[in-house]
């Protein structure tokens, strides 16, 4: 193995030893955490290497994120999703870093920015279009609100990175319009499911865009705190089975349960890690420390351990909680984000409880991604492997794979270590 339990891992295994660090072992944790950073900084550096020098778009603006895995452009649909991604990645980068805190990586932002508001956005009701030509002739409408969900965050990053007042109007609108959806479920047909069904998915995804709303104005979290405090409580809703899983599906209401059948047996494990974080951020903020503790021990740690393939490594796309085969006929692949979700999630588990296990959970999905997914020629990692870890499909963009969960997992993990590193360890 070439990953990090090739690189780090010994030094990391040693820290699981349950007995208190040494100052030798304690200085010889953050020295391996100093280069971790440095590998993970690197990592990202390839990763934004490779949509700059083939996704943007000068002409038409916008990016081409159809690529294939030498830079290739397969296809010139641009999906206002993963137009919307690329611009909160870039965006975020140039608001949160030094490096990164350039005139290039602002332009890029805008570049994105730029067709998001002349071709994504539709004044008529403040929905967004979900794909559309090269040249921003829209061509379809997704009935659900991921769409909408990322053009929120990207107008709000952009808007804090130039003040610019018609990125924030934009977003505020859109804001609106998927604050009233998760309200009422009825209004969407989300993937065919009844609207008296509550979807995890769905809550995630508004989670994630209150949470990036907020992350530079504090009172944005007082001016959300209901509508905070409405996504947690349906949110810990899917928490079922005496408080051991967190389902994907239950029935809405104010006394949630499982939903009958298979849909209602079915776990997504990417969704719960990813959601286990963003509680963790929402717990920092809000001083919740059962909160913090139900999202490391159910979201992030049992859900790690039950999705963790023992045999070939990597995470499982779907389970079902009785141990059945998932009717989704991808169930068993392995995709590229929900190992990066993985990853945020256990560093940062690891930050706020030193529980030294989630060190190794995370080496092991690391390793993985490193071993399965990178490829070192080009950059950027691939998105889908088969059960083995055999890649499946050779593009590094497509209609549902843009610049955001690789980019923002090894930023986020880098940003992490480092905290670690300066405070001279953990927090608790």
């Amino acid at each position: 193995s070439s990953g990090i339990n090739a690189e780090y891992g010994e030094a990391l295994t040693v820290l699981d030893r349950p007995t208190e660090q040494t100052t030798k072992e304690k200085e010889e944790l953050l020295k391996v955490f100093e280069e971790l950073a440095g590998r993970l900084e690197h990592e990202l550096r390839a990763v934004l290497l490779f949509w700059d020098n083939h996704s943007q778009d000068e002409e038409h603006t916008g990016f081409l994120t159809c690529v294939d895995f030498d830079g290739t452009i397969y296809d010139t649909t641009k999906y206002s999703a993963l137009q919307a991604q690329q611009t909160y990645i870039y965006a975020k980068l140039y608001n949160c870093t030094d490096v990164y805190h350039t005139e290039e990586t602002l332009s890029t932002a805008k570049l994105g920015g730029e067709f998001l508001l002349r071709h994504a956005y539709r004044s008529s009701d403040s929905r967004c279009n979900h794909s559309l030509t090269r040249e921003g002739k829209p061509l379809s409408l997704r009935p659900d609100m991921v769409t909408e969900v990322f053009f929120v965050m990207a107008l709000y990053e952009l808007h804090y990175a130039t003040k610019q007042a018609n990125y924030l109007s934009r977003a505020e609108s859109v804001l609106r319009t998927v604050l009233s959806w998760i309200r009422d479920p009825g209004t969407l047909n989300y993937n065919g499911v009844e609207s008296n069904t509550s979807t995890l998915t769905d809550l995630g995804h508004v989670f994630r865009m209150l949470l990036a709303v907020c992350e530079h104005n504090p009172t944005k979290l007082r001016q959300h705190k209901e509508d905070f405090n409405y996504l947690v409580k349906r949110i810990l809703q899917h928490v079922q089975r005496d408080g051991k899983v967190v389902l994907e599906y239950v029935t809405g209401g104010s006394s949630s349960s499982e939903v009958q059948g298979a849909q209602g047996r079915l776990v997504s494990p990417g969704t719960v890690m990813e959601i286990g974080w963003m509680l963790l951020k929402f717990s920092q903020l809000t001083h919740k420390k059962e909160l913090r503790k139900q999202a490391m021990s159910l979201f992030v740690e049992n859900t790690f351990n039950s999705a963790w393939d023992p045999g070939y490594g990597g995470v499982f796309r779907f389970l079902d909680v009785d141990g059945l085969s998932p009717t989704d006929l991808t169930w068993n692949m392995k995709l590229w984000w929900p190992v990066a979700e993985a990853m945020i999630s256990l560093i940062m588990s690891y930050k706020f409880s030193g529980n030294r296990s989630f060190l190794n959970q995370f080496s092991r999905a690391f390793d993985y991604a490193m071993v399965h997914f990178r490829e070192p020629d080009h950059g950027e990692w691939y998105g889908y492997a088969d059960t083995q870890g055999r890649i499946t499909h050779t593009f590094k963009g497509g209609p549902e794979k843009g610049c955001f969960h690789v980019a923002r997992c090894l930023w986020m993990c880098a940003k992490i270590v480092r905290e670690v590193v300066a405070g001279g360890g953990v927090e608790k």
